[in-house]
């Protein structure tokens, strides 16, 4: 029976799938040398032509082609795209070239390995029922992303990329991600694509796993550049674990992916909305503590500009994260908005009114400067900021639908206090957009609210 071209050392053993292989005859090894393979197909159903490769790279395609392989990760980079394998080995796609960071491609540079034309057929083709975790990189990508399988044999070259093919990096362009839900690949947003740097992914997951801080609260101590190399010992901070796991995490791709298959980025996201959301209700419970027993709450600062203060930031926090954490933790973001939106629609009155301590003003104020909705909302002419709606306005129809209730009842409400004519334009056109489930992205916000408005200082009360 004829045997397959001896496989390189470290790599994974090929699947027991003798069907994938087809020789260019049926004659049987003869004087101890081993058959010479004309085709192969792939597990993505790709077959390629192997003619024109050397004894060494056949080799190297036979193993990576019926072969297993995990990829714990991938990311898009400023050269290209990064997959990580599970057992170490992470291979590059740019315009550059493909390249691994496994022994064998290290011993032989340019001429692929294994896991390069692994890497190869998942991306071109987009059929469900052969994408799973089981179908390998280049042959796993090109499956993904051609509309067909070709009925011609593809030919390989030694560096895995088939010249017939448009190159993989650029098939990928806008698609990791899809590739990667395809096939339960741990999909990891960049900084080059507007996500976190690795610090800041880092900061982002350890911190997940407290109940309160937010990440970039979290450790400010902990500074780390991943751009400077480290090995695991040199991670160490001795007697400080969350030192030592966030320099891991920065330096050990193995660490680094681990930490996002337990903590992904829905949850992660999903968690700080949660936290920002907590923090805003804290901070307004302790206000309204404040302001009827005239004590402040212990470890918490009420004066009213710092509130205001407080407010805003957490809502710029919230606008800001919807863009970095996307596509994840929409639902949690509108729910933080609208839920904060609706308790200070509700405190359209001196916050000092029915205190218990007789008190009439903190530090010589008036009335309406410890009025939290005429600071946050009914200055929308004099700031042409609309407070949460210009976060609001991040999202799509499909995000808010399940919200259309409560901000038609905030939009009724707002025109009973007689909101600025901007602001009740703009929440007006969200209420729309809530109500027609649409899923288009919101429009820019204006950079100055409207003209005209009929504003007051003082409103209804």
């Amino acid at each position: 029976m004829p045997q397959r071209p001896t496989q390189p050392e470290g790599t994974p053993h090929p699947d027991d799938d003798s069907a994938l292989m087809e020789t260019g005859s049926d004659e049987s090894e003869v004087g101890g040398e081993l058959p010479e393979f004309s085709t192969l197909q792939g597990k993505s159903g790709i077959t390629y032509d192997l003619t024109k490769l050397d004894p060494e790279s056949e080799a190297r395609a036979l193993v990576g082609l019926t072969s297993r392989f995990d990829v714990i990760g991938c990311r898009r980079t400023k050269t290209g795209f990064d997959f990580q394998f599970s057992e170490r080995p992470q291979v590059h796609i740019g315009s550059g070239g493909y390249t691994c960071t496994c022994s064998t491609f290290m011993g032989l540079p340019g001429i692929a390995c294994p896991h390069v034309f692994v890497s190869s057929s998942t991306i071109y083709r987009n059929r469900q029922s052969l994408l799973t975790s089981e179908k390998w990189l280049v042959d796993q990508l090109h499956g993904c992303l051609i509309p067909q399988i070709p009925d011609y044999d593809v030919p390989l070259s030694s560096d895995g990329h088939p010249p017939v093919f448009t190159r993989i990096e650029r098939l990928l362009d806008d698609k990791l991600e899809t590739v990667a839900e395809q096939l339960s690949w741990q999909y990891v947003r960049s900084e080059v694509e507007g996500g976190m740097s690795r610090p800041q992914k880092v900061r982002d997951l350890m911190s997940a796993f407290d109940t309160a801080v937010l990440p970039e609260d979290f450790r400010l101590d902990l500074i780390d550049d991943d751009g400077q190399s480290r090995t695991p010992e040199q991670c160490v901070v001795q007697g400080d674990f969350e030192a030592t796991m966030f320099r891991l995490a920065v330096h050990d791709d193995m660490v680094y992916f681990s930490l996002c298959k337990a903590m992904p980025p829905g949850a992660c996201a999903a968690i700080y909305f949660d936290k920002v959301q907590e923090k805003s209700r804290k901070l307004l419970a302790d206000f309204d503590r404040y302001c009827q027993t005239g004590q402040r709450p212990e470890g918490s600062n009420a004066d009213v500009n710092s509130v205001i203060g407080e407010l805003q930031h957490n809502v710029n926090r919230i606008q800001a994260n919807i863009a970095t954490r996307a596509p994840h933790g929409f639902e949690g973001a509108a729910k933080a908005l609208v839920t904060l939106l609706e308790d200070i629609c509700n405190r359209n009155k001196d916050a000092l009114d029915g205190n218990h301590w007789g008190g009439v003003t903190f530090g010589g104020e008036d009335e309406d400067q410890r009025n939290l909705y005429h600071q946050l909302i009914g200055k929308t002419e004099e700031t042409g900021e609309c407070f949460i709606l210009d976060a609001l306005e991040q999202l799509a129809g499909s995000d808010l639908h399940q919200f259309k209730e409560r901000l038609r009842a905030i939009l009724q409400k707002n025109e009973v206090n007689r909101a600025p004519k901007a602001y009740i334009l703009k929440l007006n056109a969200l209420v729309r957009r809530a109500e027609s489930n649409s899923a288009g992205s919101g429009q820019k916000r204006p950079a100055t609210a409207s003209s005209g408005g009929h504003g007051q200082s003082k409103r209804t009360r």
